[in-house]
């Protein structure tokens, strides 16, 4: 074999080598591409859905134009929605058995509803930012590793794992769980993390859980187990997420 032949031979081998190399580099990155629309494929994005409406309420798309809110409106993700004087509503979170209250002088951002997968099962995350006014959470959640977090002054409250939840939350820094709550609520801020249980309740302004007064949270409580009612007759009629 002559010199030119065993050059030509070399170029061959070394092109053989490159493009096993290159195989090996791109094909756990089109593994990854498939799986990601894999499970965008299974778990779309949730999103929220008006149950009722009482008084004026109106919602944006970009927090500037807002127009009237209706029963029966859809919102995706990044949505404003805010409550007048003497007005409600009761937002449906699709897929998170969970449904919010907003109560007078209320507003909120959607700021995130998103679905991932774990162990073959969707997880959802929902993360509300409690801009002003107060809110009635209740969460019914059937996988351990979803979460709901709601941010306002007093840092991040968090409701992660499976069962049932209930709580107030204002947007100035005051939590209740109500009793009946199986999932404990975590509060992250300036002071660390606080765990409040059933029948507890949290003050920004002094750091400190203390029992729920039953004298000053009657009628809302009263209020929240109605409202859990109306949440089981929502997801009842919701279809379960895909496996």
């Amino acid at each position: 074999m002559n010199k030119n032949e065993v050059l030509s031979t070399a170029k061959i081998v070394l092109r053989g080598v490159i493009s096993m190399a290159m195989l090996q580099f791109c094909l756990p990155a089109a593994m990854q591409a498939q799986t990601a629309n894999a499970v965008s494929d299974i778990a779309p994005p949730p999103n929220a859905m008006t149950l009722s409406v009482h008084g004026k309420c109106d919602y944006s798309a970009d927090g500037v134009t807002f127009t009237k809110l209706v029963k029966g409106h859809d919102f995706e993700q990044g949505a404003f929605i805010r409550t007048g004087e003497d007005a409600r509503t009761d937002l449906f979170i699709r897929r998170t058995g969970t449904i919010v209250r907003l109560q007078p002088g209320t507003e909120i951002q959607l700021e995130k509803m998103t679905s991932s997968m774990k162990d073959g099962l969707p997880i959802e995350h929902t993360l509300l930012d409690l801009r002003a006014g107060r809110i009635f959470a209740v969460v019914r959640s059937e996988v351990a590793g979803s979460t709901l977090e709601i941010s306002n002054a007093a840092g991040c409250s968090v409701v992660e794992g499976s069962g049932v939840g209930k709580y107030i939350i204002t947007a100035d820094g005051t939590h209740v769980t109500a009793k009946g709550s199986v999932i404990p609520l975590k509060v992250i801020g300036e002071n660390g993390i606080t765990i409040i249980a059933a029948g507890q309740q949290f003050s920004r302004k002094n750091g400190k859980k203390f029992a729920a007064s039953t004298s000053r949270w009657v009628k809302d409580l009263i209020e929240i187990d109605e409202l859990q009612s109306v949440m089981d007759e929502s997801m009842v009629k919701e279809p379960p997420p895909k496996p």
